[in-house]
């Protein structure tokens, strides 16, 4: 329930204790006009939140309790709308009212009238009571919410966490592993097939020579397929995104955002020219950049990837008229580390664009179809 619930029925019980009362007492003539003006009244606090309008009203019933005895009855239920305004002092008045209409009561309605006083502070009393407990309850609430919201984004990047350490100790153990194939099982197989093309050499008999011959063979298939073997698990051990976002996290030139949106990994010797790519970029922004940001977005779509990388540096005319002619000629020299960049992405068949109008701006397109062709 709200605030103005409370307010209601502590009002709806004033009234109707006072209202029994008035209608024991008062006369038949005219005994309507006191209930309408307290309703009145008490309807106006609720609905107005002035509070000098709402003193107003109350001077208003004073004054008519002073000059018409009757509204005295209806002192208890205005005394709780004096206690939730601004302007407490305005029930200092309220004994003054009482002990005016002294000689106009008996004492048991006097009583009575006092007891519905008393009953309309602890109604006011209890109401600022329940609102504590409400608000208190909820900022609770709201801040059990916002923990709990905490909670589960936590955990939730703690998973995010934990999943990619273990995705990249996955491919780190698969890197040991091929790396340990290749240095023990691949040694151990080559110096075998040395070892039987000497025993070839030096056999006499056909048996034996075709004996070696199929086993040399064997070693050789096995020799390959291992060789295989260690060539795809040292592809798949390459994760580009922890490699650019290596790269990222250890640029600290200046501000830095990155944008990775790719689905289908790429193969291993493009994963190598990207990584490249983005080193040689950023070196370059160390050494002849001025900017203060720095983008670098990777995305795939159907037929290409794509790959830009912007800086927001001043570019000198110099080196605007450099790059303009190189891009026309296709031909980077050794400039800036553009010749290594070109040469990677010719190999793959893609195309380089560069522009100087806003900073430094490198974007480069490589279609998927000329990927498979690259070895």
């Amino acid at each position: 329930m709200s605030v103005t619930k409370f307010e209601i029925y502590d009002k709806i019980l004033l009234f109707l204790c006072c209202t029994t009362l008035y209608l024991y007492l008062a006369d038949i003539n005219y005994a309507i006009i006191p209930v309408i003006i307290s309703i009145l009244l008490s309807s106006l606090f609720l609905y107005f939140e002035d509070h000098r309008l709402k003193l107003t009203g109350i001077i208003f019933f004073m004054i008519l309790c002073i000059f018409i005895p009757s509204y005295i009855i209806f002192l208890p239920l205005h005394l709780y709308n004096i206690l939730h305004m601004k302007y407490q002092f305005a029930t200092l008045i309220v004994p003054f009212l009482v002990m005016v209409n002294l000689s106009k009561y008996s004492t048991k309605v006097l009583i009575l009238i006092a007891l519905f006083l008393f009953i309309s502070y602890l109604l006011k009393y209890k109401t600022d009571k329940l609102c504590t407990l409400q608000t208190e309850y909820n900022e609770l609430r709201d801040s059990s919410t916002q923990i709990s919201l905490l909670l589960e984004e936590k955990n939730r990047s703690l998973l995010q966490n934990q999943d990619s350490e273990i995705h990249m100790a996955t491919l780190a153990e698969r890197n040991r592993i091929s790396k340990e194939i290749h240095d023990n099982i691949g040694h151990l197989l080559s110096r075998s097939l040395l070892q039987v093309g000497a025993l070839l050499t030096l056999a006499n008999e056909d048996i034996m020579k075709e004996g070696l011959s199929d086993l040399k063979t064997s070693l050789s298939g096995g020799m390959d397929q291992i060789r295989a073997s260690i060539h795809q698990m040292y592809d798949e051990s390459i994760d580009l995104y922890s490699q650019l976002q290596y790269l990222v996290k250890d640029f600290t030139f200046c501000r830095i955002s990155f944008d990775y949106d790719i689905t289908n990994s790429p193969t291993s010797s493009l994963k190598h020219c990207f990584i490249a790519i983005v080193k040689e970029a950023l070196v370059n922004i160390i050494r002849h950049s001025n900017a203060t940001k720095v983008t670098v977005i990777l995305r795939e779509h159907p037929a290409m990837y794509q790959l830009i990388i912007h800086d927001n540096g001043t570019v000198a005319v110099s080196t605007k008229l450099f790059v303009t002619k190189a891009v026309d000629q296709q031909d980077f020299g050794e400039g800036m580390g553009l010749r290594n960049i070109s040469d990677r992405i010719k190999s793959f068949h893609g195309n380089v664009n560069i522009t100087t109008d806003m900073g430094f701006q490198l974007f480069i397109t490589i279609p998927k179809k000329a990927i498979t062709s690259v070895k």
